[in-house]
């Protein structure tokens, strides 16, 4: 046998599943685009212009008309560096809801803080802690049942800051907790893709910023020591 037949028969490498891919950058244009085409799909009158908007500041400017919460990181926290990936399951159960003032009423139904907690509850006490709180359980339960039917959500629009903490979900809550819901009844978590967006981290960046002024000089005394030596 040839090495070419020998190689012929050796089956193909497999790729690593989704949610073990390494993120892709991705331009902010695009993620805002993509955002305000859910909002304009829920609301036509999101956009109180003809038109939708293309450039990045006209996007801004519409979301933060639309979601003026939610998004208000996108201008607070610049600049930012926007990535696709499909989420693992220990990111998942880890989300927490949108910042705001939405956050304290999904807070109030989540046993943990997180909306994989908020499912656990709707799965063990059904839809009065949702319907208490003024959150949309029907929408919930819709977006449950066209997981179960095959249905591939839209990216979740993430956000996080550089170092260990907290991933917040500016946009699709409901989707995040449907597929939690989906998976405590299913036992089986169909990963969902993200749009994240990884912000400065203002306790962690003015140390970094110390020690690097320190390296500095440090290096420089060195240097002028070095300098200083004769032959």
């Amino acid at each position: 046998m040839s090495h070419t037949d020998a190689a012929s028969d050796s089956p193909a490498p497999e790729s690593p599943p989704p949610e073990h891919r390494p993120p892709v950058r991705v331009s902010e244009v695009r993620v805002l685009q993509d955002w305000l085409a859910r909002e304009i799909e829920r609301d036509a009158d999101a956009v109180d212009s003809g038109t939708v908007p293309t450039s990045t500041t006209a996007l801004l400017d519409a979301l933060l008309s639309a979601k003026p919460g939610a998004a208000a990181f996108l201008w607070r926290e610049q600049p930012i560096r926007w990535y696709r990936l499909v989420l693992e399951r220990d990111r998942f159960v880890a989300l927490r809801p949108v910042d705001g003032p939405d956050d304290l009423l999904w807070r109030d139904v989540s046993t943990d803080g997180t909306l994989f907690g908020v499912a656990e509850r709707v799965h063990t006490e059904g839809d009065g802690p949702l319907e208490a709180a003024g959150i949309d359980a029907a929408a919930i339960r819709t977006y449950r049942d066209e997981l179960a039917a095959g249905t591939r959500f839209d990216p979740l629009i993430v956000r996080t800051r550089r170092g260990a903490t907290p991933w917040f979900v500016a946009d699709g809550n409901h989707r995040a907790t449907a597929a939690a819901l989906h998976a405590l009844e299913t036992g089986r978590y169909d990963p969902l893709p993200a749009y994240v967006a990884v912000t400065a981290n203002p306790i962690l960046e003015p140390i970094v910023d110390r020690v690097r002024g320190l390296l500095q000089r440090l290096a420089g005394r060195s240097i002028g020591r070095r300098g200083r030596r004769g032959p």
